[in-house]
């Protein structure tokens, strides 16, 4: 069925949702990206995900999709819309969300998360958890992969939740996050405790938990994870799901404690795959109430471009008091660069104040006759899709001089290069050989 799923890119789902690019899924299940329409009348990125019609408790689920759109908080994907329909011969249901740039799965392989950024990612998730427990409910699914970042908010996922008291379906494989209850038991609140403990002492590890599930043991916490944190997931991790702490008592404890500083982490096994020391990981910080939110984008030191023709650009880093708009460089256009306006990407301060060195990012664009951007395309993006998001949104906005007489080609192509750093953001242009090429 996967191969099935791959297929689709470029169809049009119920109508109304094009399947834009094949984002990732199982036999049972897809997501793609898609577009739905956006407050101000325009269009906004979204994700949907299908499954089968005749899969197990199917119904059950689109029931809960549409229970769970109505549910309204920060820390929550949000849920745009629920629903049936068919595309060749195959029956299916739908759930369109927001859609996410990162997930915290994406940064343990390369590192862990410090004490500071776990202290600043714990709350949102908490305030997340606790108002699914307060509308009856079970998340039922905590793990990295859940815990997401759309713009500087970190958000939980919504599509998977439960009733207290609901049996688990048969049909979904064990997962290490199951609590020991999970094979005999129902879904409850104190699921999501130790569903929160194990990954707590993960992202601060880079490492599940050790534990015996069939001696029905605690499992063991590392002395490398820090206070308080050490404690929480001690309380999390309890085998007798009456003695879990709540999500409040988490949240008691989290507010009233002083985070220690992480111990050195034990010594890898010989056999084990050696770590990247060199690589710089920023990550992001962002508001949310009166606390910082930490999410976290890896972006790895890329090489440099070839030499600028173009001398580079520096812009200050942004304020909060900046416009939205990405501040412009007028550029005189009788001088020999061929550049007469570039457009100055627009950082966050959040996002400025995490940037570790130097975050590089090229930008391929076509220039049309007239001087304007016909096309701009990422040649080295990275894993930071918010820099480069922003690169490439200030690429299209960037003029050149008009084809002049002579050449024998109004194509011409040039390679952008933004470079982010705590003091500012620098910009070099390249025109290509091809392009220069043409126009002999």
């Amino acid at each position: 069925m996967s191969e099935t799923w791959k297929q689709w890119e470029g169809r049009t789902l119920d109508g109304r949702f094009p399947l834009q690019s094949y984002l990732g899924g199982s036999d049972h299940s897809a997501v793609f990206l898609t577009l739905v329409q956006s407050a101000a009348g325009g269009s906004q990125k979204a994700a949907i995900k299908v499954i089968s019609a005749g899969a197990a408790d199917a119904e059950k689920q689109l029931h809960r999709w549409k229970a769970t759109r109505d549910l309204n908080h920060p820390n929550l994907i949000r849920i745009f819309e629920a629903g049936r329909c068919q595309l060749d011969s195959t029956v299916l249901l739908y759930v369109v969300e927001e859609y996410a740039e990162e997930n915290l799965s994406q940064i343990l392989p390369e590192r862990a998360l410090t004490s500071e950024e776990a202290r600043a990612m714990l709350p949102p998730v908490l305030q997340a958890v606790q108002f699914v427990h307060d509308k009856g409910l079970v998340h039922g699914h905590i793990q990295p992969s859940n815990i997401l970042a759309i713009g500087d908010q970190v958000k939980l996922s919504s599509d998977a939740m439960s009733v207290p008291g609901e049996r688990p379906r048969r049909t979904r494989a064990a997962s290490a996050y199951d609590p020991p209850e999970a094979a005999t038991g129902a879904v409850s609140t104190a699921a999501d405790v130790w569903q929160l403990g194990i990954t707590l002492v993960e992202v601060l590890t880079q490492f599940l938990p050790v534990w015996d599930r069939a001696r029905m043991s605690p499992p063991e916490i590392p002395a490398t994870v820090p206070e308080p944190f050490r404690q929480i997931a001690g309380r999390c991790l309890q085998v007798d799901p009456a003695k879990r702490c709540t999500i409040a008592e988490i949240s008691d404890r989290l507010g009233s404690a002083r985070v220690e500083p992480a111990l050195p982490p034990a010594p890898r096994s010989a056999i084990a795959s050696p770590r990247k020391e060199s690589a710089k990981w920023p990550y992001w910080l962002g508001l949310a109430a009166l606390v910082a939110v930490a999410f976290f984008l890896i972006v790895r030191q890329k090489p440099s471009s070839p030499p600028a023709e173009v001398q580079s650009t520096q812009a200050p880093p942004s304020t909060a008091a900046e416009s939205s708009q990405p501040p412009t460089v007028p550029t005189n256009p009788d001088n020999q660069s061929g550049v007469v306006q570039r457009v100055m990407p627009q950082v966050s301060p959040s996002a400025r104040s995490t940037i570790q060195g130097k975050i590089k990012i090229r930008v391929k664009v076509g220039v049309d006759a007239a001087g304007n951007v016909a096309d701009a395309t990422l040649e080295s993006a990275g894993p930071s899709k918010y820099f480069s998001r922003i690169a490439l949104e200030a690429a299209q906005g960037w003029k050149f001089s008009p084809v002049q007489a002579g050449e024998q080609s109004a194509a011409r192509e040039w390679k952008l290069q933004f470079t982010f750093s705590r003091s500012g953001t620098e910009v070099s242009a390249t025109r290509t050989a091809r392009s220069r090429a043409v126009s002999k």
